[in-house]
């Protein structure tokens, strides 16, 4: 659905002269864009988050590999490098799983991916099942995103007690 039929479709419901199931499938419409910008707010911090994590365990197991373990035993040292490099891969993981919730106006490019820009699709419960299946979707790879990121911080915070306390 357009913005301008979304608002047009608004228009209608606020002067009375809508069906009530358009005035339903409008108001189910406009919770899942709500929804799925929501989404969208949550994963740019997360993908922010995850960011940061990689930049500095990418510091400190690649740039510097033995300053965060730097005069301990071997096990300690071989702890460390595998906390690292797992917290490494999970907060890589936790991206690839994130970067597809990222809503992408594609006709805001002037292309559609799905189909032709002048082939427009009806605004019916087919178009709302499919809008619904898509906010699905996105929840479930924004929450393994999420479990990812926090097992990435938690390595990476006991990689960094590790460098403290030994």
């Amino acid at each position: 659905m357009k913005v301008t039929q979304q608002a047009l479709a608004i228009a209608r419901i606020q002067t009375g002269s809508a069906a009530a199931e358009d005035k339903a499938r409008v108001v189910a419409w406009d919770r899942l864009n709500s929804m799925l910008s929501t989404l969208d707010s949550k994963t740019s911090v997360l993908l922010r988050f995850n960011a940061i994590v990689v930049a500095a365990l990418a510091y400190v197991l690649v740039i510097a590999p033995t300053e965060p373990v730097m005069g301990t035993n071997a096990t300690v040292k071989l702890m460390g490098q595998l906390i690292g490099h797992g917290s490494l891969l999970a907060s890589v993981v936790s991206c690839g799983f994130a970067f597809p919730v990222i809503n992408v106006q594609w006709e805001f490019f002037g292309m559609r991916i799905d189909r032709p820009t002048e082939a427009e699709s009806a605004f019916d419960d087919a178009a709302l099942a499919r809008m619904g299946d898509l906010a699905a979707h996105r929840i479930r790879l924004y929450s393994w995103a999420w479990r990812l990121a926090v097992v990435g911080g938690i390595g990476f915070a006991i990689l960094v007690g590790i460098g403290t306390l030994h």
